[in-house]
């Protein structure tokens, strides 16, 4: 019986641009809502309760850039830490079967 390490780089890569596509599915969300909050705003513009509408508005953009900051961020990462990880799994395997030879 043998041991095997296997990591499919493909599979990862593909779970990054899942993580990507998804975080461009709640953006794209994120400007819809953004359009309607700022139709809103228009039609009550210089009314009671305006500044906090446009306050909550800049709130909720600044939060949806950071998600969207901190996705890439972490998409980044982690598609650099799998390559990390796989060079290190192969110069392990590399060494140990040297030692072997």
């Amino acid at each position: 019986m043998s041991d095997q390490l296997r990591v499919d780089r493909g599979s990862v890569q593909q779970h990054v641009d899942d993580t990507r596509s998804t975080m461009s599915n709640f953006r794209d969300a994120g400007d819809g809502a953004d359009r309607q909050q700022a139709h809103l705003q228009n039609q009550m513009e210089g009314g009671v309760g305006s500044d906090l509408q446009a306050a909550q508005r800049a709130s909720t953009r600044h939060h949806g850039e950071e998600i969207d900051t901190n996705v890439n961020k972490l998409a980044g990462k982690t598609s650099e830490n799998t390559d990390e990880f796989i060079s290190n799994v192969r110069n392990a395997a590399n060494k140990s079967l040297r030692t072997i030879n």
